[in-house]
């Protein structure tokens, strides 16, 4: 994973992408040619989520289908397969590589064609077999990263694909860095001593150099001993140990005007080797004289485990939603206000965060079974602040989220307040716990989604809260709805220092706060921004508790050539007529939620984002407001 430390940070650092490799294999593919077998190759398309081509909004049509979670995603062409010849059973060589976002949904394409013309990089001239569509969540939320498609939409579709990841392999070293200076130049004169702090560059290509780090100060020392800093050696020297770097001793100065003290030419090998030795003490140059040394007091390389190689292991994320029913939302009979169910499908803000959110996190849970809270409504004359709004404590995937959430007026509910977090917060903590001793070897990770529209009222108890949390396997993400100021969020966001109440300080950074607005054009950004901490929040508890992956769960045996089972909780592909077509053009989709009339089997028209026509049939199976991805 890419990392980026803050200079002083002894942090965990996870970084924010993955680079992974997919490799692709086929079983039981239709004859295409009548004397003979199949020369089969693949196309690889992945679509970019941080794309906005089009309208956000569909205009509503037979019952009002309006886009769920994202404006639109193009897909790109990633590459294609060498063709293999003569076979239904081809396993492809080639292998295609790209960065894995775990906030976000990308969407993996996989055109299967057999060659006709060959050489032709027109894909008109071949015979289109078929395709199958997954999300990289899917795959990488997979037992051993392995996942099965069936291949439909061709003339003479039959067989599947067999979908594989695995993060590519390079510099996940980190390094425990300690660094001091001995007898260094002073630059305050007869009467002070300078304030030293040290700067680290790595030679570019050209000779120039870049800073990749920066110690704290230490005041008024000419030895001194900077804190142990824990370092990604991708950031330091992008995983060259022999690469050159320079290590700078400035004087700190209040006008910003540092003093140079003069520096050191090494490399990440040398300091290493010179640990505690009498070549750890590197003499330290000023205007072409020694002036004192640089001291290696530490240099211990080790790697820090990646969220993903967590999951490979079988460790189990859940979620669990909380949803503000305050009455600063508004009536919810009344158009306009923040919980009013447009009849035309048109989502409003708790709908459209559920969606995206609950869609990427569903993909690593395995039995997609989440918990869905209220808070601050009064039932039976007592206002509750954390009460299950669904029929059953755990309701089924991001459909199950939102029929729970359109259903709850059903229930006799009255908005009410105030806007207390504090029990759902411990409700969720308990939950996270429980999970965490039931999982084999501890791996289990939740994420809690508060969804609220105004000012908590119990800060004090919140933050106390939330301090106790950070020692628990969990992860707090809140959504600010509506227009309110949501101004004191921000300090429960940990960016700029740990939480604290009392003399107790919060362990690790567990919430982020995002306020809806910024992303209604574009709620997959939503998504992103939401979910972007993540991955760096599970590694570091579980670095604190000293629970390590497990090794990659054995990938299924798809030598039998079994026909693939269905994913019961993911968003049904549907191909489209309308829009545009043909097996040579890039694939498009987007989705979104089935009106709670539409019944299986009804056929529905919507606008693509681009402004065309698209006609699909309702799936069979689909719940009322399921999601279903349309493919034009």
């Amino acid at each position: 994973m890419a990392a980026f430390l803050s200079s002083t940070s002894a942090g965990v650092a996870t970084g924010d992408f993955m680079e992974i490799e997919i490799s692709i294999h086929c079983r039981d593919l239709q004859k295409m040619d009548l004397m003979s077998n199949s020369d089969p190759f693949c196309v690889v398309y992945l679509s970019d989520p941080k794309a906005n081509y089009g309208s956000s909004a569909n205009t509503p049509r037979n019952g009002g289908l309006l886009d769920l979670r994202q404006p639109s995603m193009k897909a790109v062409e990633i590459g294609r397969t060498e063709v293999v010849v003569d076979t239904q059973n081809p396993d492809f060589a080639t292998t295609f590589k790209c960065n894995y976002h775990f906030e976000e949904n990308q969407m993996l394409t996989i055109k299967v064609f057999d060659e006709d013309q060959k050489g032709s990089k027109n894909l008109n001239d071949h015979d289109y077999a078929g395709m199958c569509t997954l999300s990289l969540g899917q795959l990488m939320g997979a037992e051993a990263n392995c996942v099965s498609r069936p291949i439909r939409g061709g003339p003479k579709s039959q067989g599947f694909c067999c979908v594989r990841a695995e993060e590519v392999a390079s510099c996940a070293d980190q390094i425990m860095l300690q660094l001091g200076g001995k007898g260094l130049k002073n630059q305050d004169g007869w009467f002070g001593k300078s304030d030293p702090f040290l700067v680290a560059s790595r030679m570019n290509e050209d000779g120039t150099w870049t800073v990749c780090w920066k110690s704290e100060v230490v005041m008024n020392d000419l030895s001194p001993i900077f804190k142990t800093a824990q370092i990604q050696v991708q950031k330091l020297c992008n995983g060259d140990y022999h690469r050159p770097l320079k290590f700078q001793f400035m004087d700190w100065d209040s006008d910003g005007s540092h003093d140079d003290m003069g520096y050191v030419e090494t490399s990440l090998d040398a300091i290493i080797q010179g640990q505690g030795k009498p070549e750890g003490n590197m003499a330290v140059t000023y205007k072409g004289k020694t002036h004192g040394y640089m001291v290696v007091r530490k240099a211990e390389v080790f790697q820090v485990p990646t969220l993903a190689q967590y999951i490979s292991g079988g460790m189990h994320m859940s979620l669990m939603v909380a949803v503000d029913y305050t009455g600063s939302n508004g009536s919810p009979m009344v158009p306009g206000t923040l919980h009013y169910i447009d009849p035309r499908g048109t989502p409003n803000q708790y709908q459209s965060a559920m969606g995206c959110i609950g869609s990427i996190l569903q993909e690593y849970d395995t039995d997609k079974k989440f918990p869905i809270w209220g808070f601050g409504a009064r039932i039976n004359g007592v206002v509750n602040h954390c009460f299950p709004i669904g029929n059953t404590p755990e309701v089924q995937g991001v459909g199950g989220l939102l029929e729970a959430y359109r259903n709850v007026f059903a229930k006799g509910i009255t908005m009410s307040g105030p806007t207390l977090f504090a029990q759902v917060l411990a409700n969720a903590q308990a939950h996270a716990i429980e999970n965490a001793n039931a999982a084999p070897n501890r791996q289990s990770y939740s994420v809690l989604l508060i969804l609220t529209d105004g000012v908590i009222n119990d800060m004090k108890q919140t933050v106390a809260q939330l301090v106790e949390a950070s020692n628990a396997p969990l992860s707090v993400i809140i959504v600010g709805v509506g227009q309110a100021d949501f101004s004191a969020m921000e300090m429960l966001d940990g960016d700029d220092g740990a939480l604290k109440s009392g003399f107790k300080k919060a362990s690790r950074d567990i919430v982020q706060f995002v306020p809806f607005s910024k992303f209604a054009a574009s709620p997959s950004r939503l998504a992103s921004e939401t979910l972007a901490e993540v991955p760096s929040q599970v590694v570091k508890y579980m670095m604190s508790k000293g629970i390590k992956p497990q090794p990659p769960t054995p990938a299924p045996d798809y030598s039998a050539m079994a026909p693939p089972v269905e994913d019961p909780g993911a968003s049904e592909l549907v191909q489209c007529t309308g829009g545009s077509g043909g097996a040579g053009d890039v694939p498009n989709f987007f989705e979104v939620s089935v009106p709670p009339t539409a019944t299986p089997g009804a056929e529905m028209t919507v606008k693509s984002p681009e402004g065309t026509d698209v006609t699909f049939v309702v799936p069979k199976g689909c719940p009322p407001g399921g999601v279903v991805r349309l493919q034009y």
